[in-house]
């Protein structure tokens, strides 16, 4: 079985870039011959987030908006014919193309759709994607053999717009290698942390709030560490507010990976992600990997959480955000350390790369050669 997945591992798109890569790595592991076909990138200073896969590059990206790469038909007939595309997002040039070419040539495709009909997402350019689904995007999602959601909500908002065919309900991986089984480092100090872009939909200033009404009620050392880069302007209100605050337990890291990321994630009590909406939140996962209890929004999937006792999942404003950091607070460090043992353990059971690269192994065979219907592909 030979398949492309088309996609990016640009190092700055953080979760669908990691994301992909560690799908097509428990592919790989599965014994599936998989590559990726993405545009080569602008600078030799610019990073991917692996480069141990097989990956068929394409010419730079010429626009970024519409992600128009010169030449990229030429490109992809000299890729020669995989048995399977499995594309990744919605409205870029290279998912459209690619697309075309699998009809064209009746290879079946898939198509995960990144939380990109999310009607929050809609909003963003609303006018440029209505138009993209009526010109092709529509037609594209009709003719995939399967699309893959993260969850039963993506699920739903996919089925809002009237399409039928079949969903695959498969979360992203994590990888879980050389973490799962290390034991929990002690915590010398209750430090908050955010993880991920710095960008103002991440709505990270509900935490600095949070640290302001919370400067009577948490210790002295208490601190919020905000791991991440991104929006330059962003950063500079989040610095002027804590200024404007008084504050001197807020810290920004600045974009980490590697061992630097790993540390920093080990050492929070707890991670907050205050975002009005997350169609999956690959940081959710990373930080339950690192033992790390978590509090989601109900704008995310993590119901999970409080059923695995290992987080909790609230409703996205200041006042619960508050008090939820303070609930954390009071459990103290070891039934926080529990709560982290429980989440690891949820990270083994459904969302190591292995378990994950075993079930779009099984999907791909229900698409190729009729094998069994796997339990987590859903038909209206």
């Amino acid at each position: 079985m030979k398949v492309y997945h088309t996609g990016t591992l640009d190092v700055k798109y953080g979760g669908p870039a990691l994301s992909t890569y560690l799908t097509i790595k428990g592919l790989v592991n599965c014994g599936v011959e998989t590559s990726l076909i993405m545009a080569k990138l602008h600078h030799d200073d610019q990073k991917i987030v692996g480069d141990d896969i097989s990956i068929l590059y394409t010419n730079c990206i010429t626009n970024k908006k519409f992600g128009y790469i010169p030449k990229l038909k030429s490109y992809l007939t000299s890729f020669g014919k995989p048995d399977l595309y499995h594309l990744q997002g919605l409205w870029l040039y290279l998912t459209h193309a690619t697309a075309k070419r699998a009809q064209k040539l009746q290879i079946p495709y898939v198509v995960t759709l990144r939380g990109m009909l999310y009607p929050q997402a809609l909003e963003h350019s609303g006018l440029i994607k209505r138009l993209s689904l009526c010109l092709y995007q529509r037609r594209d999602l009709e003719r995939a053999a399967c699309i893959q959601a993260t969850c039963i909500e993506e699920m739903n908002h996919y089925r809002d717009h009237g399409f039928k065919n079949p969903v695959a309900v498969i979360p992203n991986p994590i990888d879980i290698t050389g973490l799962i089984d290390r034991p929990i480092p002690p915590k010398p100090r209750f430090r908050i942390g955010y993880l991920g872009r710095v960008h103002p939909r991440k709505r990270i200033e509900r935490l600095i709030y949070a640290m302001d009404n919370l400067r009577n009620k948490l210790p002295d050392d208490a601190e919020l560490l905000i791991i991440g880069g991104g929006d330059e302007n962003y950063e500079t209100f989040l610095k002027s507010e804590i200024k404007r605050l008084n504050l001197t337990n807020v810290r920004f890291t600045g974009f980490l990976s590697g061992k630097e990321k790993d540390k920093a994630i080990d050492s929070l009590s707890l991670l907050v992600v205050p975002s009005d909406f997350e169609n999956f939140g690959n940081i959710v996962t990373e930080a339950l990997v690192h033992g790390v209890p978590v509090i989601a929004s109900k704008g995310m999937p993590w119901q999970e959480l409080p059923e695995n006792n290992c987080g909790w999942w609230i409703e996205n404003n200041q006042e619960t955000i508050d008090h939820t950091i303070l609930e954390a607070y009071s459990l103290g460090s070891e039934k926080l350390g529990d709560m982290g043992l429980n989440g690891r353990e949820l990270m083994r059971r459904n969302y190591s790369v292995e378990a994950l690269g075993k079930n779009m192994k099984a999907l791909y065979d229900w698409i190729l050669i009729k094998g069994p219907k796997p339990d987590f592909v859903y038909e209206p």
